[in-house]
């Protein structure tokens, strides 16, 4: 099983309804991990 991972944790943080959305290491985090994952994607289809 090949499970794609990012440059952290996959995580976000947040108190509050959109607070996790203010949370820029979280989002970046985020977005490596889905860019991670259309990467692998691609290679296995």
């Amino acid at each position: 099983m090949i499970i794609p991972g990012a440059n952290y944790w996959n995580m976000g943080f947040g108190l509050n309804k959109g607070d996790v959305e203010k949370d820029e290491e979280g989002m970046g985090t985020m977005r490596m991990l889905g860019e991670n994952m259309a990467w692998l994607m691609m290679k296995l289809f």
